[in-house]
């Protein structure tokens, strides 16, 4: 019984963590050139890219993560 009680409280912390670690993740990319184009889908990014009013700085940050690049 310990087991079982100690098990559901470990995926218990464990959804908390998550929970908070994709939350800072999403304020991240809101801050970031997602937000700022409100860029929601690949084909928004692929646009993006190829519009040459957008800042070349921005272009290349969209690229990176449309290509799926980290940033570390």
């Amino acid at each position: 019984m310990n087991f079982l009680i100690a098990l559901v409280v470990g995926a218990l912390v464990l959804q908390i963590v998550l929970f908070f670690m994709i939350r800072a993740k999403k304020k991240k990319l809101k801050d970031g050139v997602i937000g700022r184009y409100d860029i929601r889908t690949p084909a928004d990014a692929w646009k993006l890219m190829n519009d040459q009013s957008i800042p070349e700085e921005d272009r290349l940050e969209i690229e990176r993560i449309y290509k799926g690049e980290d940033e570390t």
